[in-house]
């Protein structure tokens, strides 16, 4: 196991509005790990992905095992705010406001405990893997955030993103092809982030206050979500606003989803609904009709998540218990016997699938990062 703490006396640098040099701070840290090595073997021994074919996923019901939670060995002491699978390799990250960072290799069995960075003074809210795997990018209430160079065994402490007064950015996207972190500012602004340089590039500007963003999978586009109950579609090539469509019968946005196959966008509303669209119609049409509107959930919608197949839709508030649900995509029905009324799902807080679809992580209220085997991708 390899545990990292940040110093609490590391200084934090701010840099003027004239410096081009990269806004970060680089502490490297001595790492000591059983049986030697360094990150860089770590996903080496954790096993990489491989592809397999299979029929397509039925609806009406879902094969669904209870396995051991990913966080078994090492359980988070608050919240698991973010929850998210390794984009190559049989690992999973879990983070939360105990201000620590925490990996586990995916066994479906006892899932051991890989490493732990600890960050004082900084809860995490969001937490990504970098598209290529390397980094795991952190945001809280902060105006700076934080970068975890996995192969090096580095941390990097990003001030804060030049030319904005924001008190914190708590949120974020990465984009596909790993150019850019996208952050969630104040009255609408979408600041963009060179991933490289960690350097401001530029704003995107929708009207309201934005609640969340989302990329089509090739990165060519960046769908936007608010307060004023429409999406915004952004050309990322020209930065432009091309098109806004009104989410039916939405006040406040809440969430906003892409599916991997570019055939469904999934919208999360503060009144629990999530309306499911073709993406054609959204992209054509400025009041597109939703080819369902899910109304299983009463609460305000925290997020939507396709699995990579596109198959699956998972939708989950955390403002009511067990509100979580999977929905087959092809039909747009939700899958009648999971999660069972006796499931104990707790507050949900955030959920991913992962590479091959084979798992299902959940993270909980409790601490918990729950994981789930869907039978079908396991053939």
């Amino acid at each position: 196991m390899i545990h990292l703490v940040i110093p609490d006396h590391i200084p934090e640098v701010e840099q003027s509005m004239e410096e081009e040099q990269p806004m970060k701070e680089e502490v490297e840290q001595p790492m000591e790990e059983e049986g030697g090595g360094g990150g860089d073997g770590l996903l080496q021994r954790t096993g990489r992905l491989l592809s397999r074919s299979r029929d397509l996923l039925p609806k009406g019901r879902i094969s669904m095992k209870k396995m051991v939670a990913a966080n078994h060995s090492k359980k988070a002491e608050a919240v698991v705010q973010s929850v998210e699978f390794h984009p190559t390799s049989n690992v999973i990250l879990t983070a939360g406001f105990h201000k620590t960072l925490d990996l586990f290799q995916v066994d479906g069995d006892s899932n051991p405990h890989l490493q732990s960075v600890h960050i004082p003074g900084f809860p995490i809210t969001t937490a990504h893997f970098t598209p290529d795997g390397r980094e795991v990018v952190m945001a809280g209430h902060k105006k700076s955030f934080h970068v975890y160079d996995m192969m090096a065994g580095k941390i990097m402490r990003i001030y804060n993103i030049r030319g904005r007064r924001e008190q914190f950015f708590d949120n974020f996207v990465v984009s596909p092809d790993n150019a850019l972190l996208v952050f969630l500012g104040k009255d609408g602004y979408m600041p963009l982030v060179s991933n490289r340089t960690k350097q401001w590039v530029a704003n995107l500007k929708m009207n309201g206050a934005v609640k969340d963003v989302t990329f089509s999978a090739d990165g060519r586009k960046l769908l936007s979500t608010g307060s004023d109950g429409k999406v915004y579609v952004w050309d990322m090539t020209t930065r432009d606003c091309v098109h806004c469509f009104v989410d039916d019968g939405c006040v406040i946005g809440t969430t906003v989803s892409i599916s991997p196959n570019g055939k469904y966008v999934a919208c999360g509303a503060d009144s629990g609904v999530v309306n499911v669209y073709d993406t054609e119609q959204c992209l054509k049409e400025e009041r597109p009709k939703p080819l369902k509107s899910v109304m299983s959930l009463t609460t305000p919608i925290k997020c939507t998540k396709f699995n990579p197949s596109s198959e699956i839709l998972a939708i989950a508030s955390h403002e009511k218990k067990d509100a979580f649900r999977l929905i087959h995509t092809a039909s747009c029905t939700v899958f009648s016997n999971w999660p069972k009324k006796e499931t104990p799902l707790n507050y949900v807080y955030s959920c991913d699938f992962s590479p091959m679809s084979n798992y299902l992580a959940i993270g909980n209220a409790k601490g918990k990062a729950l994981l789930y085997r869907l039978n079908h991708y396991c053939r």
